[in-house]
């Protein structure tokens, strides 16, 4: 959390290779030599997707990014059971994504408790206040506010502005997509 607790504004920076709506990234550089151009330029922390079927991604990038990075490493990924938290941490991220939409209110407090214990920031990623009000807040570190309708893929910045009034002020808040 060091990297947060120091700027008003940071950047974070997501590695993707393949998207829902845009389907294909072809990258003409190393993952690498990418990651190293987002730390050299200042990004807080790397968000790597590891999901192979949605985004072409892989636990092997992450493990492959962490090797040249020293900023913090999120798992990008639909973790929806215990062993994916632990094998977060053996495959060398610092922090796990938790998708409040898809994971009930009892799956939240469990996951985050154990990400904790094993030593795992927490991004919990919400849409909606309901989703918020899903959320223990005591282990979580920071609360992202998706902009992304997930029906129609529409983006709306005022998502993040409206959940953001009922996300307590010491929270560390994201506005994401948008």
């Amino acid at each position: 959390m060091q990297y947060f607790e120091k700027r008003d504004l940071c950047i974070g920076i997501i590695l993707k290779c393949l998207s829902i709506i845009f389907k294909l990234f072809v990258f003409t550089s190393k993952t690498k030599d990418i990651v190293l151009g987002y730390e050299q330029h200042g990004a807080v922390g790397i968000s790597v997707l590891t999901d192979e079927y949605f985004f072409g991604g892989s636990k092997k990038d992450l493990k492959i990014v962490k090797e040249v990075c020293s900023i913090p490493l999120l798992r990008k990924d639909f973790i929806i059971d215990e062993f994916q938290i632990i094998e977060s941490k053996s495959i060398g991220a610092d922090a796990i994504l938790l998708i409040a939409a898809i994971l009930t209110k009892n799956q939240i407090s469990n996951f985050s408790r154990i990400a904790k214990e094993l030593g795992l920031n927490v991004l919990t990623e919400i849409h909606s206040i309901d989703e918020l009000q899903k959320c223990d807040l005591k282990n979580i570190d920071i609360v992202g506010v998706n902009n992304r309708d997930l029906k129609s893929f529409e983006v709306d910045i005022n998502n993040s502005i409206k959940i953001s009034k009922h996300i307590p002020s010491e929270m560390v808040k994201i506005s994401e997509s948008g």
